[in-house]
């Protein structure tokens, strides 16, 4: 199992991030079906990340002598990106849906101060102009009032969008390491760590009966689907700044939303939504497009 990691244009990998985090923009209706089973929606994810740790990890384990080198950075980069899916979905248990997502798309904001401190990036007014754009939709598409407190949720959703900042600044910066373990390593610290955070917010077990008639369905999920997403997503990060990955990934909530609009009736949009909605798209738009270039002056004669 192979990975070409040969460098691509940047659009072609700022694609692949695009379409690779919009698949978790559906993330929501496995988790929804799992739920309606009696399975806790902690429990659900620990369902829908593990089958893949596994088969990542026996495969590592295979190919020790390939993934030992670089597996300290694997370990880092993979528990990072674990802690930041592991916060946000304790987020969304203990606090409003609106608020999580919010919180963690704050995303673009920290992935681009990382850039510029860290990585010694230099972000044009096209990346401020864009996320603007983007995060000025995302709060149109996600306006209304919430009845939920504030509480530790909402501190785990914050979190979780600085550790998956950090985690795509390392991405970024060790190219070098194996997208097989650092996945590994992703997902199963997300299943470990969400099933810790539910323990900590009461989670209830779900029956062992109702777990075992829904692990085929988990478990073709989270191998045919997460999967091969995240592998695509972590391989785009490696030529994409953290700066545009922060923002390219709002396609994820993108997709929620609209996807929640259309299945779910008590979640209709409405206008303002929708001008959210093209707003959002319109920041992707705003940092996608090519540096202007300034034509050539004629050699003197």
């Amino acid at each position: 199992m192979q990975i070409s990691l040969t460098a691509p244009s940047q659009r072609l990998a700022s694609v692949a991030v695009f379409f690779s985090a919009s698949l978790w923009g559906i993330y929501w209706i496995p988790l929804r079906s799992l739920e309606e089973h009696g399975i806790d929606g902690t429990i659900a994810a620990v369902l829908l990340n593990l089958p893949a740790a596994v088969i990542l990890g026996l495969f590592t384990i295979w190919n020790w002598s390939r993934y030992r080198p670089t597996l300290k950075s694997a370990l880092l980069i993979g528990s990072m990106a674990g802690l930041g899916l592991s916060l946000y979905t304790a987020g969304l248990v203990m606090t409003s849906v609106v608020r999580a997502t919010m919180l963690f798309y704050l995303t673009p904001i920290w992935s681009t101060l990382i850039g510029i401190v860290w990585l010694g990036e230099q972000a044009g007014w096209r990346r401020w102009a864009g996320i603007a754009c983007a995060l000025i939709g995302l709060s149109l598409m996600l306006s209304g009032g919430s009845t939920v407190p504030l509480n530790v949720g909402d501190v785990f959703a914050l979190a979780s969008g600085v550790a998956w900042a950090v985690a795509a600044a390392l991405i970024n910066h060790r190219s070098d390491v194996p997208l097989i373990s650092m996945t590994a390593i992703q997902f199963g610290f997300t299943a470990l760590g969400t099933g810790l955070l539910g323990v900590l917010v009461g989670s209830s077990l779900a029956d062992p009966a109702a777990i075992a008639s829904a692990l085929p369905y988990a478990a073709s999920l989270s191998v045919l689907i997460l999967l091969p997403a995240v592998v695509v997503l972590f391989w785009g990060q490696k030529f994409v700044s953290p700066g545009r990955v922060g923002l390219l990934m709002m396609s994820e909530a993108l997709v929620a939303v609209l996807s929640a609009a259309w299945l779910l009736p008590e979640e209709r949009m409405g206008l303002v939504a929708w001008i959210g909605a093209v707003m959002i798209l319109g920041g992707f738009l705003i940092e996608l497009q090519p540096p202007l270039r300034k034509p050539r002056s004629a050699d003197p004669a």
